[in-house]
């Protein structure tokens, strides 16, 4: 593969190192009416569309399953990221910390002892924000109540100015087998404009000290930050990589009204369409030369390393009926077909809690139309293909005669591609494919996207 020189990532035209950009008025065919913003992204249907109810202190269903997928919440971190809209809280102590564990462990024993657990995802927030002793305790009250499948990898999330050796040694204590560490940048300038707290040092040695560890090592980093170019976050891929990391998660920027970075973004530096497909060219791009394979749509591996271990466990049957449960602070569950959201606010989380009562703030009731997105948002909208086969067993129908017309629109315009068993999205769907998701998007969602005065997509 031809090597990107910094000259020519300077200029705009990509075509000079490789990169083809589609014919961009044949996407915008495709997509149709889809506009240009929501939530969060839009394959994440239904959070990209956040319909909830108020329901507080709501019971949550217990699916017909033996397994459940967990996912626990730490809300504490260092610093407040000028991106991030997750529920967090700085500037904690000890004790609040150990008084929200023991909430956690109490809101815990809604699970059955004995359930297995499928697999493990820890986030916030910074789980290793915590002390090493309380994530020991944390991770020991999950595992005795859940035994896990020794089959799968359980992660837990940090940071590079959190982790230390006896986090690490919790986490392999743990059989924890994968790490995934959010860097977004390694330039002083951005990281200051998006008020991250650790260097370019701080970060490559935290990538370092974990590549060391024997865990598997997945790095975060956004494009499309305020100040960042083509040639930066190549030179910032180059150092990260060259640590022995085993995996990227590369995500474009995403803004809304309660991410404060909004107010520092230049009027040339917010997505439009060219704009997004060119980085997100520009991104796989670089992620190949150093010899990344794009698995999901944003996620790339090292297929030689102990990575390809790793494949995230679904959370739901192909029909929909949810088998996820998220403890903590504003953690979602995917129980039977529904979905709750707990309380963002953390006193009122603690409170609930200690007083015996469900946390649950909210709650989505999923239709048969919710279900069918969901159905394409984590298949074609997550790096796979479509089969149609197990869509007509789950909802009794099949795609063409719920989608027909959208199909055919995206694979005229060369979006979707068919091999008779299969959709699949082509080369340049790939470049959009969480535009293409917003396409099967039910028209209640539309119309609730549309009454709060969002478009569907944030480009």
């Amino acid at each position: 593969m031809k090597k990107m020189t910094e000259k020519l990532l300077d200029r705009v035209n990509l075509a000079e190192i490789g990169i083809e950009i589609p014919d961009l008025n044949r996407i915008t065919t495709a997509l149709g009416s889809v506009a240009n913003s929501a939530y969060s992204p839009p394959h994440d249907y239904p959070m990209s569309v956040p319909a909830f109810q108020s329901t507080p202190t709501a019971e949550r269903t217990r699916p017909k399953t033996e397994k459940l997928r967990l996912y626990v919440h730490i809300p504490f971190c260092n610093y407040a990221c000028s991106y991030c809209f997750f529920a967090k809280r700085v500037g904690l102590g000890l004790p609040e910390m150990q008084r929200y564990l023991r909430a956690l462990k109490q809101e815990l024993a809604w699970v059955e002892p004995g359930t297995p657990l499928d697999q493990l995802f820890m986030g916030g927030g910074t789980p290793t924000a915590l002390p090493p002793e309380l994530l020991d305790e944390v991770l020991s009250a999950i595992f005795e109540r859940m035994p896990r499948d020794e089959s799968k990898v359980h992660t837990v999330e940090t940071s590079p100015e959190s982790i230390s050796p006896e986090h690490i040694e919790v986490l392999r204590k743990h059989q924890i087998g994968r790490v995934s560490m959010g860097i977004q940048t390694l330039e002083q300038q951005v990281l200051d404009t998006v008020n991250r707290r650790h260097s370019a040092e701080e970060a490559l040695a935290a990538c370092k000290l974990l590549a060391e560890s024997g865990l598997i090592v997945n790095i975060d980093l956004i494009y499309g930050l305020p100040g960042q170019t083509y040639a930066s976050f190549r030179q910032n891929f180059e150092a990260i990589a060259s640590q022995g990391i085993h995996a990227f998660t590369l995500y474009n920027l995403r803004t809304n009204e309660r991410t404060p970075i909004t107010k520092f973004i230049e009027e040339n530096e917010r997505w439009n369409l060219e704009r997004l497909i060119s980085w997100r060219a520009f991104v796989k791009k670089t992620a190949e030369e150093f010899g990344f394979t794009q698995t999901r749509w944003h996620t790339f591996k090292r297929l030689n390393t102990i990575a390809a271990k790793h494949d995230r466990a679904p959370c739901f049957n192909p029909d929909g009926m949810g088998y996820q449960l998220g403890i903590g602070v504003s953690a979602r569950s995917q129980l039977g077909y529904a979905l709750y959201r707990n309380t963002q606010q953390f006193n009122t989380y603690l409170e609930r809690v200690e007083n015996g009562n469900s946390p649950v703030e909210e709650t989505i009731p999923l239709n048969l139309g919710d279900r069918k997105t969901q159905f394409i948002a984590r298949s074609i909208g997550d790096g796979k293909s479509l089969n149609r086969s197990i869509y007509q067993q789950a909802f009794g129908s099949s795609i063409e005669e719920d989608f027909g017309e959208t199909i055919q629109r995206l694979h005229d315009n060369k979006v979707i591609e068919d091999d008779g068993t299969h959709l699949y999205l082509s080369e340049s769907g790939k470049l959009v494919y969480d535009l293409v998701v917003a396409c099967f998007y039910p028209q209640h969602a539309i119309e609730w996207l549309q009454q709060k005065d969002k478009s569907l997509l944030t480009a």
